[in-house]
């Protein structure tokens, strides 16, 4: 196998022996350079010295090395992944896979996935290429990897990560490559192909839709903060004028801080005049204003963040959770603003002679299905994704009703609902070979978002009540217990995940093919000697 490395600037990529493809983004590329075969001379021995050949010793993964791969991967599904030789990984230099490593963690990570996820598909590629001794480090917002063993060169790697965001299309695609790889479907060449072509890739849904699945997603909210069709429909409205907002700020490269600020301010702007010069009531307009607020929080950010604080990655927890900080701390400060420019119009509300009321049973099921398929579209996902999702959703929405007719606590019902729901996406997710958040995303917008907690604390900035502040900021925080939830879910439901992909990497490809074809102009020397 030739060498494979993803360098700074676009390299041709061959594979066919024809001619070059040009291959990259953002200043990547993969190149292939096939290792040279010695030529044999009249005595029959190697002319190494005109051909410049190196004999790679095989690297031998020791006990010691063994050891820490399997306490790096314990408790995910890919824990049975040891080093191994093999004729594809003995070929392989730990420059290769480090390159490849640090590029597949950040399309993971600025795909939305947590750290430890990111770990153990890191961990799991390098060890079947039969690279151990690797740590890994997540100071906040790069990657840091290292390789080091005795009587070898250390080979270190840094990838910083910008982009943040969620697209679960991209990141079920790079599982799907990490599967492959583990399951010995897809070698070095293979893989940085389709790594490269999923790093080059944009939206999956035009902008349009996206928006128009956040208004769904606004109507769906509304109604489950205890609006009405009026609020429904102003949420749909107002929450497709926001998304269209963000994405005009966002173009002049606005921080998030100011694009939350201008963001509320209009949604709260918007709430007072409809309360004023419309027939729409303070609940009516809570409620409508409640669901944008929802709904324009990171809600992959703060899920990922707790995941990354319970799973001992503090640095990523940390900086992850100031900016879910930076961005809550617009969304209040927008609120003020609006209500200050609205100061000139009489409201007078009372929050305790106000009662907001959810959904029945039954059209709580029914929201949940439908504000999950709504942010599936909005997330990028694929078509297969959206009735699991859907199917997920009621399901999350059934255990959490449960709690809440048990008065366990808000908190408690949100865990306890997470839980179910990241058990049963780590299951089917690893059934499908999917990635888990492709199904957990959708769904706990769906089913865990406390909407009604949003809502009375909106009530209670506009009515002035004394800590007003505090009330917003803890019900919008609830959602921590989101990805403590997950968390737990994801653990119980390992084991049977783990068998699954057991079942698959036990069985080689029988059409793998490692061996690379010579280059043009390579191909033509060795035909003229």
């Amino acid at each position: 196998m030739g060498r494979i490395r993803i360098g700074r600037t676009p390299e041709p990529i061959d594979r066919t022996g024809t001619g070059a493809d040009e291959v990259g983004h953002r200043g990547r590329s993969a190149e292939i350079m096939p290792k040279r075969r010695p030529r044999k001379s009249a005595a029959g021995f190697a002319d190494s010295a005109r051909q410049g050949v190196r004999q790679r010793r095989a690297r031998v993964a020791t006990a010691e090395q063994r050891r820490d791969i399997r306490l790096l991967l314990r408790g995910s599904i890919y824990s049975d992944v040891s080093p191994s030789p093999t004729a594809t990984g003995e070929e392989y230099s730990a420059r290769q896979v480090i390159d490849f490593c640090l590029d597949l963690g950040e399309v993971m990570l600025s795909s939305g996935a947590d750290a430890r996820s990111v770990e153990v598909a890191i961990v799991a590629v390098s060890a079947t290429w039969n690279l151990a001794a690797v740590e890994l480090d997540f100071p906040g917002s790069s990657i840091h990897m290292v390789y080091a063993v005795p009587d070898e060169p250390t080979t270190a790697g840094l990838r910083a990560v910008r982009d943040a965001g969620a697209d679960l299309h991209r990141l079920n695609n790079v599982y799907g490559v990490v599967d492959d790889i583990v399951g010995h479907k897809a070698d070095m060449t293979q893989a940085s192909q389709r790594l490269v072509e999923e790093m080059r890739s944009g939206p999956r849904w035009p902008y349009r839709v996206v928006a128009g699945a956040m208004g769904v997603l606004g109507v769906v909210v509304a109604l489950q903060a205890g609006g009405t069709y009026r609020s429904a429909i102003g949420a749909f409205g107002l929450m497709f004028v926001l998304m269209y907002l963000g994405k005009v700020l966002g173009r002049r490269y606005l921080p998030a801080f100011f694009v939350a600020v201008a963001q509320m301010a209009l949604a709260t702007v918007v709430g007072s005049l409809a309360v004023a010069y419309s027939p729409i009531d303070p609940a009516e307009a809570a409620s409508m204003v409640a669901a944008c607020v929802v709904l324009l929080l990171p809600h992959p950010s703060i899920v990922a963040s707790a995941q990354d604080a319970i799973s001992g990655f503090r640095g990523m927890a940390v900086v992850r959770g100031l900016g879910i900080g930076l961005i809550v701390l617009g969304m209040v400060t927008g609120i003020l603003a609006g209500l200050a420019m609205t100061r000139w119009v009489h409201l007078e509300v009372d929050p305790s002679a106000i009662r907001l009321t959810g959904l029945t049973l039954f059209w709580a099921l029914f929201a949940s299905a439908v504000a999950a398929a709504a942010n599936a579209f909005a997330q990028g996902a694929t078509a297969r994704v959206v009735p699991i999702s859907m199917a997920a959703a009621v399901f999350t929405q059934l255990v959490v009703q449960l709690c809440a007719r048990a008065h366990i606590g808000l908190l408690l019902s949100l865990m306890l609902g997470a839980a179910a729901l990241g058990a049963v996406s780590t299951w089917t997710a690893a059934r499908l070979r999917i990635s888990p958040a492709s199904i957990i995303v959708p769904a706990f917008c769906g089913a865990l978002l406390p909407s009604l907690a949003v809502s009375y604390s909106l009530l209670m900035f506009i009515g002035h009540s004394p800590g007003s502040g505090v009330s917003f900021a803890f019900s919008v925080l609830t959602t921590l217990a989101i990805g403590a939830g997950l968390v737990l879910g994801n653990f119980v439901a390992t084991g049977g995940a783990r068998r699954m992909v057991s079942m698959r990497t036990r069985i080689r490809s029988a059409s793998l093919d490692t061996e690379p074809r010579p280059t043009a102009p390579e191909a033509n020397a060795q035909l003229d000697s």
